[in-house]
């Protein structure tokens, strides 16, 4: 695979059964569903439930994503971990044959103020990574951000490919799109912000809403990609409005309501993370109705 990452790329969702263990049906119907209209698969990001997952559910849903995707397309891994030793033991773990990328955001429960030791604890990663490593800045997990001076030093780590930024300030993503070159892309985890990135240079979309409407991310990309100016803002019109299921409840939460609501899985998560209220459930509902995504068709189509 290349080391340029972009695209639209899936943070999977990862379907457990009652036991919290994988349902390995539905995560290949899942796939199955999404594959065609995807440029990548990233299992154990924050979609995936990675911080709340046992180490073996974990390991089985790589295995198993690994095998099915069978090298047609990059298999990006998310690690995270509150200590830079334990990513580092993580990493180990993970970054097996069949991924292409690693994906690390910075330590958590303990918030950095100090920019060197957030730079230290992804060169730790990096040396360490037998693939690309990719940074990922989502301070509202974290509590930790990446400053836009340590991606710019990161940046320049040959095995440092890129980073997906989730903050949702396009001011500082701006800061990160200047960094761009032949050996760092940056990428969008905010839906909402899409078309924007896009027409700024961004390389791609890693987005939670393509779990179940890659082809909408594809075809906000296409009509950046042949200066349809009108179109991209259509599109990022319809891919804002779908975007709300993420407000009914906990967005997790939401997500898993959401492939219940069209045949995948059963919409469990692992504990703590709660359920949808009914009417939470039925607000979906109705904004998948809106989609056009409950009356057969199981993604978005192509127009």
């Amino acid at each position: 695979m290349s080391d340029r990452i972009g695209g639209i790329v899936c943070p999977l969702a990862t379907p457990l059964d009652d036991n919290e263990q994988l349902d390995v049906p539905a995560l290949h119907t899942l796939l199955d569903r999404i594959m065609p209209d995807l440029d990548g698969i990233f299992p154990l990001g924050s979609s995936g439930e990675f911080a709340v997952l046992t180490e073996r559910t974990a390991d089985h849903l790589l295995d198993e994503v690994v095998s099915y995707v069978g090298g047609r397309m990059p298999v990006y891994v998310g690690i995270g971990e509150t200590g830079t030793t334990r990513a580092r033991d993580s990493l180990k773990r993970l970054a097996r044959p069949g991924v292409d990328y690693v994906v690390a955001c910075t330590s958590y429960y303990y918030p950095l103020t100090d920019q060197e030791a957030v730079a230290a604890h992804f060169l730790t990663l990096a040396d360490a990574s037998p693939v690309p490593l990719v940074l990922y800045n989502i301070p509202q997990n974290t509590a930790t951000h990446i400053a836009p001076a340590t991606a710019a030093r990161l940046a320049e780590h040959p095995n440092i490919a890129g980073m997906k930024d989730s903050w949702g300030d396009m001011f500082l993503h701006q800061e990160f799109l200047a960094l761009r070159n032949d050996n760092f892309g940056v990428m969008q985890g905010r839906e909402q912000l899409a078309a924007a990135s896009l027409w700024l240079g961004g390389d791609g979309i890693i987005s939670a809403l393509a779990n179940f409407a890659p082809a909408l991310l594809q075809q906000v990309a296409a009509a950046v990609r042949e200066g349809d100016h009108e179109r991209s803002l259509e599109v990022q019109r319809s891919i804002t409005e779908l975007a709300r299921v993420f407000d009914q409840g906990y967005w997790l939460s939401a997500l898993k309501a959401v492939l219940a609501e069209l045949g995948i899985g059963t919409g469990r998560l692992a504990t703590p993370l709660p359920a949808c209220s009914p009417a939470q459930r039925e607000r979906i509902r109705q904004i998948l109705q809106q989609a056009q995504l409950l009356e057969g068709a199981q993604t978005w189509p192509v127009k």
